[in-house]
């Protein structure tokens, strides 16, 4: 016999959006299910090792605060851990962000859903949906014991791939005209670092072109980023890249064992030529390669690149945009920023996140509606768990109610402390 469960909203998928939505729909009253295919909570936070927040502040200099909320919370509860867990940075391209401690997380995110009475399946994956009058009834998934089915009322895709969507017949989008995705990045783990040394870009790009002339083979980007944190000598490379014209088992395959194959050289160009490194050792790969974009949902609205730079405000706004387009569409060199005004933001509206054809489905994170130049200042962490909030608490206004409110949804993000 196939189990079955009932609730009023699921969440696939249990990343930054994802434990956001579900975090938001549970406090708005409903009974809420998260399915996750991972051991563990925190999305390309934790399974692909990014260890910074962007998207908390706005850009440039003088940040201000554009995300609050669950993501607060989340921050919190990192603190609770201990005092080194989160570290609050201004980066190499200048920009206010949070590093933090990826294990510390994962135990995060699973004491925050658990104070927020929020029910979560990890080792869980969506295969199908069943679709009845253009609304999703009911979802299958797998665990290793077998089959099940998931019933809700509202159901809120954070999977970061537009998975759940693409399974129930929403209009997606992928890519630019030319259907070009930005790079995924493979990050990777270093220790016996001297934290001291020169770890810039700059500094980077100087230990990877003489590796280059020298001969060291597999190596793309030659500039790129290296987080670090007080008191540790651990650091988080973010070099090796691969282009992706899918997300098919064959497609990924080849990028996971390109990437680790150039993680290999990268540590040798390391500890050849970068000052501080030269006794290095390789702690983590991984353990995912990280996609800064796949597939996103067509809304019932699409974010224009002119929305962004022109940090347009909106009456109906129900999350807010503080980071600025940053572009990867090339192997070798870093990202290309569109300039913003310092200290600004951008309202988010609710017909974003509305799949345009699936009437009790909304998206989350990275894969809402945009167009393909504003995706890139949407896509970030922090304004992940702006827009997962969001999501959630207007999934349980739907799903308790039968209808969609903008101003009781905007009321009770502001009463959960969101920022709109």
């Amino acid at each position: 016999m196939v189990r079955t469960f009932k609730y009023d909203v699921v969440v696939v998928g249990g990343g930054t959006a994802g434990v956001a939505a579900a975090v938001g729909s549970s406090k708005a009253g409903a009974k809420v299910l998260l399915i996750e295919r991972n051991p563990y909570l925190g999305g390309e936070a934790t399974h692909s090792g990014v260890n910074a927040f962007c998207g908390f502040f706005s850009c440039g200099e003088n940040p201000v605060k554009v995300v609050e909320g669950v993501g607060n919370q989340v921050l919190e509860e990192m603190e609770k851990l201990g005092p080194t867990t989160i570290e609050y940075i201004i980066s190499a391209a200048g920009n206010k962000n949070i590093n933090f401690q990826t294990e510390y997380l994962k135990c995060a995110m699973d004491n925050l859903l658990e104070k927020e009475n929020v029910n979560y399946l990890l080792h869980a994956r969506v295969i199908s949906s069943e679709i009845e009058s253009n609304k999703i009834r009911s979802i299958q998934c797998v665990d290793d014991e077998g089959f099940f089915k998931v019933e809700a009322n509202v159901f809120v895709d954070a999977s970061g791939d537009a998975n759940l969507a693409f399974l129930s017949g929403a209009e997606t989008m992928w890519g630019d005209s030319k259907n070009q995705v930005q790079a995924a990045t493979l990050p990777f783990r270093l220790s016996g670092v001297d934290i001291s040394k020169d770890m810039s870009p700059t500094a980077v790009e100087n230990a990877i072109r003489k590796a280059k002339k020298d001969g060291i083979t597999y190596l793309t980007k030659e500039k790129g980023f290296i987080i670090k944190m007080t008191g540790s000598d651990s650091v988080t490379v973010l070099l090796p890249s691969a282009m992706i014209s899918s997300i098919s088992s064959e497609n990924l395959t080849e990028a996971e064992k390109d990437t680790r194959r150039q993680v290999l050289s990268y540590v040798e160009a390391f500890k050849r030529y970068m000052p501080g490194m030269e006794k290095c050792q390789l702690i983590m790969i991984g353990p995912s390669i990280g996609f800064r974009e796949t597939r996103r949902l067509h809304g019932k609205e699409i974010i224009q690149i002119e929305d962004v730079l022109e940090r347009r405000k909106r009456a109906d706004g129900i999350a807010r945009g503080g980071w600025k387009p940053e572009i990867h569409k090339s192997l070798n060199e870093m990202g290309t920023y569109l300039e913003v005004e310092n200290g600004s933001y951008f309202d988010i509206p609710l017909g974003a996140l509305q799949s345009i054809n699936i009437e009790n489905l909304y998206g989350a994170g990275r894969i809402i509606s945009s167009d393909e130049v504003a995706f890139a200042a949407v896509r970030v962490m922090g304004t992940c768990f702006a827009t997962g909030h969001a999501a959630g608490v207007a999934a349980a206004y739907q799903a308790l109610n039968g209808n969609v409110n903008i101003e009781k949804i905007r009321k009770e993000l502001e009463n959960q402390k969101a920022l709109i």
